[in-house]
């Protein structure tokens, strides 16, 4: 959906949903800032409630363990938001977010963000939507991990993210590809285990990876191997 600032976010995503209304209220309380690529945008417990929109590049949302070892919560495209929980019920930060390219962010206020969230039938609803969004995406990682064995969870991501580059009815190119370490951090692996398993479903004819780009050769044969 083309904005009012000219940007046109994903389909489906937080800020499209909005609508044009919804947003320009939005954009009406917002400043912007850009921070470069491995940037730290907000630190879990941190006590302020600022909500804050990506409006380009991409984002990550994740919390580590006392021994370092990084749990990623959720990706953060064009067009999605982050800080919604600190500004709804008042409590510190839940995760910390890193820009993974340079991002462009707006921010706003907890207040002016409620004001517009209990004023606008549109955002409302896409924020309602966002949350219910979330469980379900958390609830399905929870289930893949204690069902599913590493490759059965690698082979899940790359047919989800597989989705938005169909180009056939057996094919599909994932670009960018994730890199085997945020593979391993989004399935709860380890990065030699992605790379072996990558192999073995390039050696079944199944995958086809040149750089960042991957080319799925059968989706069906993918599914099988998956077990649904």
């Amino acid at each position: 959906m083309a904005m009012n600032t000219n940007l046109t976010f994903p389909k489906g995503s937080t800020l499209d949903l909005c609508g044009t209304d919804g947003y320009a209220a939005l954009a009406r309380y917002w400043t912007e800032a850009t921070y470069p690529a491995r940037a730290l945008i907000v630190s879990e417990d941190e006590t302020d409630d600022d909500v804050f929109f990506i409006l380009e590049g991409r984002a990550r949302a994740a919390t580590y363990t006392d021994t370092g070892k990084e749990v990623l919560m959720s990706e953060l495209p064009a067009g999605e938001s982050f800080g919604i929980f600190a500004a709804v019920d008042g409590q510190p930060r839940s995760t910390n977010v890193l820009a993974v390219e340079d991002v462009r962010i707006a921010r706003m206020s907890a207040e002016n963000f409620n004001k517009v969230l209990y004023s606008h039938a549109s955002v409302t609803r896409a924020f309602v939507l966002y949350l219910v969004e979330r469980i379900r995406h958390l609830s399905s990682r929870m289930t893949a991990v204690t069902t599913r064995n590493a490759e059965q969870r690698l082979i899940a991501e790359l047919l989800r993210l597989g989705e938005a580059g169909r180009t056939g009815p057996e094919t599909a190119v994932i670009e960018p590809l994730p890199t085997q370490q945020e593979f391993a951090t989004l399935l709860f692996s380890q990065r030699e285990a992605i790379g072996r398993d990558m192999s073995k479903l390039k050696d079944a004819g199944l995958i086809e990876r040149k750089g960042r780009t991957l080319e799925i050769k059968s989706i069906e044969g993918l599914r099988a191997r998956l077990g649904d």
